[in-house]
């Protein structure tokens, strides 16, 4: 994934700094969205999620890149239009969306929503007239998932004709169908399930009249973590094939997806150090000047399993089972795995650690000097338009 040479691993091996540091390439996010879209053969647009990650520089080179913005509250909206993103290309998905959240997106000219329910239908009817609206579906069986979104997203695929209807009646446009199949989603036959019921939905909203204009598959296309996962070009075979599978073509909607992860997770990185190896009777522990609170490494409390180097030491070199912990006293600062990560026997106080793909929810998710540990400084790397 990082050819030598490239900014990231130029970063990885940079000593000159003390740690810790965190790193990102926005190059390395336009390539992906790049890539993405070429895997897709520019039968989708892409509508980046936000959230992952909101560095300004970030949001402009996509926007500049043709990217349309997914956003969920006020904030989001506000840096989205600095980046220059039109609000026509903006996108709220929040479906639990208040009044005043409603009015602020109509205010500065967002017209497209999501709903899930027949109350957020009224309210988006009463606060954003004539506006469009995305009927999201519940996505079932995420086992493959390492972060479900399920629960309280989503109506049954019965409901989704009925909303539709609603939609139409108290005067709004209806956009599209919508859905989520769980974040690091590692089964791409996750969205051929959603797009066969997708299309018994359209069969039955076409025949009330209601014709279902874009489908947006949502976000969950994987990073490279520890866990390998097919190819983003896998991900596209099997969701065009499907496409074509259960659409007519000359009936198919429109297709949108909402990456987040799978464009800026690889373009991070956190560089750490070893504060000390503790060997007890039960395991080997490996405590970094990073953990979960001070880098926003939560995604690990959800699965994610972050890939770990060791530049100091060679490839093939002896190493033990560990548990790398966090600087700070808590309990739950520490990296859980399925199967126990290894590092070098040789591996000392003071050693260089890399942690890789830290770029999705990191920078935002870290506390604000929890036990004493500020967050990561951020280093962002912009190459020439």
């Amino acid at each position: 994934m990082h050819l030598p040479g490239t900014w990231l691993e130029r970063f990885a091996a940079d000593e000159r700094h003390s740690t810790p540091r965190a790193g990102f390439d926005i190059g390395e996010a336009v390539a992906a969205y790049d890539r993405l879209l070429k895997a897709f053969q520019g039968r989708v647009r892409i509508q980046y999620a936000v959230k992952a990650r909101p560095d300004h520089a970030l949001l402009t080179a996509l926007v500049r890149r043709g990217s349309g913005l997914d956003v969920v509250a006020p904030q989001e909206i506000e840096q989205a239009l600095r980046a220059g993103c039109a609000p026509r290309h903006m996108s709220c998905s929040n479906a639990f969306a208040d009044r005043q959240e409603l009015t602020h997106a109509r205010i500065r000219g967002v017209t497209t929503f999501t709903a899930d329910s027949s109350d957020m239908i009224e309210r988006i009817a009463n606060v954003c007239p004539h506006s469009a609206v995305f009927i999201r579906i519940a996505q079932e069986n995420l086992t493959q998932a390492a972060i479900p979104i399920a629960g309280r997203f989503g109506c049954q695929e019965d409901e989704a004709p009925e909303l539709a209807l609603l939609a139409v009646r108290r005067g709004l446009k209806v956009a599209g169908l919508t859905w989520h199949v769980g974040s690091q989603q590692r089964d791409p036959t996750q969205w051929e399930q959603a797009l066969e019921r997708a299309a018994r939905i359209v069969r039955r909203t076409d025949h009330h009249g209601v014709t279902v204009h874009h489908l947006n598959l949502g976000g969950g296309m994987p990073a490279t973590y520890r866990a390998s996962t097919p190819s983003v070009e896998t991900y596209a075979s099997v969701i065009l094939a499907a496409v074509d599978r259960h659409f007519p073509r000359h009936r198919q909607p429109r297709l949108i997806i909402e990456p987040g992860r799978a464009l800026v997770a690889d373009a991070g990185i956190t560089t750490a150090s070893v504060k000390a190896v503790v060997g007890r009777p039960w395991g080997t522990y490996v405590i970094l000047d990073v953990g979960m609170w001070n880098a926003g490494l939560l995604d690990n409390l959800c699965g994610i399993e972050y890939r770990i180097t060791f530049p100091g030491h060679p490839s093939g070199c002896a190493t033990q089972p560990v548990t790398f912990c966090g600087p700070t006293c808590d309990p739950l600062d520490c990296l859980t795995a399925t199967t126990p990560y290894r590092a070098p026997v040789a591996l000392a106080t003071g050693d260089r650690v890399v942690i890789w793909s830290t770029g999705a929810y990191c920078s935002t998710s870290a506390l604000a000097g929890f036990n004493g540990y500020p967050p990561l400084p951020q280093h962002v790397h912009a190459p020439p338009p």
